[in-house]
């Protein structure tokens, strides 16, 4: 088992990149075939069978990277060595080879004690070679040791003590030491030295451990933090991190409800496809298949206030919603100050990000006229409203004491399926000052406080929980 390889999944999937038990597989496949001696050639060979899409090809350049400390010099590097290669058509394999034949035209035992002499340090050649094996040999040993459940600074002398044990440790000093009575003090600088380059091989590793663990605890500690957090609370720093999150839940909750076909177990046989299925068992019926009744997936209108008050929460409740576009396709947006404006096609065009950016700067930061704004929704929606409409209202529900469009609510109410009012304010100012949400509450199925993303991802869970 490449305990290397799976450190390295590991430490994917705390990035949040799914790699199933058959990905692991394959990745081991091609570790297997390729081995960690090019980490260009295996990047590209591990990205093969791991990043599935662009965006998971960004996070896995990004994870190897931090996690096999490379270099993007060896890239360059490469291709040059490639090009002086070239210039002379001859293989660097073939190169080594004819340094090997002239090494070797000695007699057997002066090249052996030549060998033995570049291995040692400071007699020439063999220092990269020397170097790379000692991070193998440590990595391995740190694999053993469980460096992987490294999570404070504290435990940094516990590691490298275990490390330092399966790489021998301690019957290395007791080996130099004897050198060192008998006088071989050549052979014993040697092997200190290279046991100074294992105990900085060690210490390197776990510095790098710990900060690729406390990274992945980090990241969550802080995503679970932005989760439960109310936005009103959140600086525009934070803000700011709240897309890549969005995008996050949303996909969670696309794949958790996504229609997934399934053959009928009874209902009225349908004669032609049955018969069409089994006419290589000479017509009979072996196999049975069941007329099925289409299922027409539901409407959804979305209105967002875009006022000052709640403009931040519009802006997730969108991105919520174009990020489920492929669970929802069959949404239209809609947003105001005054008048509702309809803003689908801004979303077709665009990506989410800009799309809001426009949004807000043509249509948001007014004052709130919710008479106005749900008499136009009204009348924009009014002929597509039926029985398998859903419409979701996010807004505070503060008029300014102006009219409230109560009687438009009620008819938008009358003709839809569900009517859902998502109120970004706390439970405890609702009906204080000029809001209007308990008159609201009577035009409604349901109105819930969306405090929080998380509050927010559980009402949209429920809410496709009854759209399925």
């Amino acid at each position: 088992m490449d305990n290397t390889l799976l450190q390295f999944i590991r430490h994917l999937r705390h990035h949040g990149l799914p790699v199933s038990t058959a990905e692991t597989l394959d990745a081991m496949q091609v570790t297997a075939a390729l081995g960690y001696s090019d980490p260009i050639l295996l990047r590209d060979g591990l990205a093969s069978c791991l990043a599935k899409t662009v965006d998971d090809n960004d996070t896995f350049a990004l994870c190897f990277d931090q996690f096999f400390h490379l270099d993007h010099s060896q890239d360059a590097n490469s291709s040059d060595s490639q090009a002086a290669n070239t210039e002379q058509n001859l293989p660097s394999s073939e190169q080594a080879n004819e340094g090997e034949g002239e090494v070797g035209d000695g007699d057997g035992q002066a090249s052996g004690e030549g060998q033995g002499d570049s291995a040692m340090p400071g007699k020439g050649g063999g220092g990269g070679g020397q170097g790379s094996q000692t991070r193998a040999e440590v990595m391995r040993a740190a694999a053993e040791a469980g460096i992987e459940n490294i999570q404070f600074r504290t435990q940094r002398g516990v590691f490298r003590r275990r490390i330092l044990d399966v790489l021998g440790d301690k019957q290395r000093q007791i080996e130099i030491q004897a050198l060192r009575e008998a006088g071989n003090d050549e052979r014993a600088n040697w092997l200190e030295q290279i046991r100074d380059a294992e105990i900085a091989a060690v210490i390197d590793v776990i510095n790098r451990q710990l900060l690729l663990n406390n990274d992945a605890s980090s990241r969550a500690i802080r995503d679970d933090i932005l989760q439960n957090s109310s936005l009103s609370a959140m600086e525009s720093y934070h803000r700011e991190r709240l897309p890549p999150l969005i995008r996050k839940l949303a996909k969670k909750l696309a794949s958790r409800h996504r229609q997934r076909h399934r053959h009928a177990r009874k209902g009225k046989l349908d004669l032609g496809k049955t018969l069409r299925r089994n006419i290589a068992y000479g017509g009979i019926p072996f196999h049975r298949f069941w007329k099925t009744t289409r299922k027409d997936k539901s409407e959804i209108f979305v209105l967002c206030d875009i006022s000052g008050s709640v403009s931040a929460w519009s802006r997730v409740l969108l991105l919520f919603m174009q990020a489920l576009s492929d669970v929802l396709p069959s949404t239209r947006c809609f947003v105001f100050c005054g008048r509702s404006i309809e803003v689908t096609d801004l979303f077709r065009q665009y990506p989410a990000d800009e799309a809001l950016a426009i949004v807000q700067q043509r249509h948001g930061l007014g004052s709130s006229d919710y008479g106005l704004a749900l008499n136009t929704f009204r009348d924009q929606i009014a002929d597509k409203l039926n029985r398998r409409s859903c419409v979701i209202i996010l807004g505070d529900g503060r008029g300014n004491g102006g009219d409230t469009g109560i009687a438009a609510l009620r008819d938008i109410y009358h003709r839809a399926r569900l009517v859902l009012w998502f109120n970004p304010e706390s439970q405890f100012s609702w009906n204080t000052g000029d809001s209007e949400i308990r008159r609201y509450q009577s035009a409604a199925h349901y109105v819930a406080e969306c405090g929080s993303l998380r509050k927010l991802e559980r009402l949209l869970d429920g809410l496709l929980s009854l759209l399925r």
